[in-house]
């Protein structure tokens, strides 16, 4: 009987231990999944922050190849993004890309899925603004609207083209610049941008 009481006294003793245990390991998986969450969150962004860069040099060799078609021209301000209102495929571009997905950065599409309200962007009306949510990420400089002859530009290295923009989610104008509403560089990957310049690099 003595020996019976040991062990019952030795369970108890057991299945509390265990139960320490238990909560132990579960406080060291919730400081690691603290730790590890974090990394994989930047993780996932380096990836799309990748896609990004991969999507406007896509549309870089887009333009580089529309201008051997046209002497030399970049596309217009005018048409590059649509000819129709809020139809890509009717670009003037389009039909060097062939892929409205390379049109829109994959955090972009995420920030625009969630209809999250965005800073410095006018929120409605004025020029290429219309009445749903848009399809791209990068627009056009305004810089060289009037100025698309490649032979001449001065220093092709610091022309911007492109630009991965902070736009509104209902701009449709397809443009950066002085000229028009202040639209600046979007900054979604680790507080960076990607420009695509005259001679074809990313810049960030």
């Amino acid at each position: 009987e003595l020996l019976t009481k040991r062990s019952r006294t030795f369970r108890r003793h057991e299945v509390a231990f265990t139960l320490i245990e238990l909560l132990v390991v579960i406080a060291i998986i919730a400081i690691l999944a603290g730790l590890l969450l974090p990394a994989l969150a930047r993780a996932k962004e380096s990836g799309r922050g990748a896609l990004c860069v991969s999507n406007l040099r896509q549309l870089g060799l887009a333009t580089m190849t529309y201008s051997l078609d046209f002497n030399g021209h970049l596309p217009s301000f005018r048409n590059w993004l649509y000819t129709r209102p809020v139809a890509l495929t009717s670009g003037t571009l389009y039909a060097y890309v062939n892929s409205k997905d390379v049109y829109l950065c994959p955090t972009d599409k995420i920030e625009l899925a969630s209809k999250r309200r965005r800073p410095n962007t006018p929120a409605s009306g004025g020029f290429g603004f219309v009445n749903r949510s848009r399809d791209y990420s990068y627009a056009m400089s305004c810089g060289i609207c009037h100025a698309t002859d490649l032979s001449k530009f001065l220093e092709p290295t610091k022309t911007m083209v492109l630009m991965e923009a902070s736009l509104a989610t209902n701009d449709y104008s397809g443009l950066v610049g002085p000229s028009f509403q202040t639209r600046p560089l979007a900054t979604r990957h680790a507080n960076r941008g990607h420009l695509l310049m005259a001679d074809g690099h990313i810049a960030k």
